[in-house]
This record gives structure tokens, C-alpha cells and sequence, in this order.
């Protein structure tokens, strides 16, 4: 009975285990000199997304993606972490709020693929 306690065990656990690690995807974009180094982000519809944004430069930016009311400051040196689980396929603009920035060109798209 004690061996076929730990076999369902250790399948339980191997079983969480697996649906863990596959779950979450992971995004990092950098802003330097007026720009994202990504221009495009692609996830899965209903995944989530542990996304990470750096800003190198010596001054202040911003992260926005109006469709995930995010709205980020985020000042010279700094770093900004979210995550979330885009359920719609679709595009989803990203860009830099602070003024003159998105005019500029900091731009993206966040690509949510079925």
C-alpha cells in the first residue's frame, strides 16, 4: 500500500510539474536611444507573459499598451515588470507615452497568436 502511495504521488507532482513550466512565457524589451529593440512580441492567445521592460537610457520613458491598461513611468536607469495573459488573438499596440517619444517612433506591436 506505501508503494502505490509514492507512485501516485510522485505522478501527481510530475504531472503539476509539467503544466507549470509550460504555462508562462517570458518577454524582456529595452529601450535605448528613442527606440524598443523589439519593434514585435509574439505570444499565445491564453499564456502568460512575464514581461519585462528596461529603460537604458540616462532619461525618463514610459511603457504604455492601452488594450492591458498598462501605463508604465518608468525613469532614467529603470525597470518595469508585468505580467499578463492576453485571451484574444489579435494586435495590440505598445509604445513610449512620454511626450514626443511615440511621434518619434517608439512604437510596437504585441502580436497574440491563437
Amino acid at each position: 500500500m506505501k508503494r502505490l502511495s509514492w507512485i501516485v504521488l510522485l505522478l501527481t507532482t510530475s504531472m503539476l510539474l509539467v503544466g507549470c513550466g509550460s504555462r508562462e512565457a517570458s518577454v524582456t524589451i529595452t529601450m535605448e536611444n528613442m527606440a524598443f529593440d523589439k519593434a514585435e512580441l509574439r505570444v499565445k492567445a491564453g499564456q502568460s507573459v512575464a514581461l519585462r521592460v528596461v529603460n537604458r537610457d540616462g532619461y525618463a520613458h514610459a511603457f504604455d499598451i492601452d488594450a492591458f491598461d498598462i501605463h508604465a513611468p518608468l525613469p532614467a536607469k529603470a525597470t518595469f515588470d508585468a505580467t499578463i495573459t492576453p485571451h484574444q488573438p489579435g494586435r495590440y499596440r505598445f509604445y513610449c507615452g512620454t511626450p514626443g517619444h511615440e511621434a518619434a517612433g517608439m512604437v510596437g506591436v504585441l502580436v497574440v497568436e491563437p
